[in-house]
């Protein structure tokens, strides 16, 4: 779960915080690479739940290097390596996304999440229980108050 948070904070922050967020990042994968060490899989010689539950991270490598230009697949070689191992298991390949289509998936998601955001906001302001706003609505359709 640190992964995805850690990588999560990379793009939806700016500035400082951003870079903070790189680095949080950056040292989890470290984490992970010495964990790793010159085993093909976290559990040794075959593939185990520690590698399932984290290789999905991997689709959202493309997108953490587009929106916070962070280079995971050039500085972590050993990580990506252990990546291409599990992607050659079938089950695996077969299940995962293409990671370059989780950039367009999350596009489309934000976009949407906005218009439903944007769309609640004026729904509230316009039905809000504001007394002044009713007082004026009631005006504005010729009652005297």
């Amino acid at each position: 779960m640190q992964v995805f948070e850690a990588g999560r904070k990379t793009w939806r922050t700016r500035d400082e915080n951003q870079e903070e967020a790189k680095r949080e990042f950056v040292k989890i994968l470290n984490r992970l690479e010495d964990e790793l060490g010159e085993k093909p899989f976290f559990g040794g010689e075959t593939l185990g739940f520690v590698d399932i539950c984290l290789v999905p991270h991997y689709c959202y490598f493309h997108i953490y290097e587009i929106l916070s230009s962070l280079g995971i697949e050039k500085e972590r070689p050993k990580y990506m390596a252990w990546v291409k191992r599990c992607l050659q298991k079938e089950s695996i390949s077969k299940t995962l996304p293409d990671r370059k289509n989780a950039l367009g998936l999350h596009t489309k998601t934000r976009r949407r999440r906005r218009r439903e955001f944007l769309y609640f906001r004026v729904s509230f302001n316009f039905y809000s229980p504001n007394p002044i706003r009713l007082l004026h609505n009631l005006n504005m359709g010729g009652f005297a108050i």
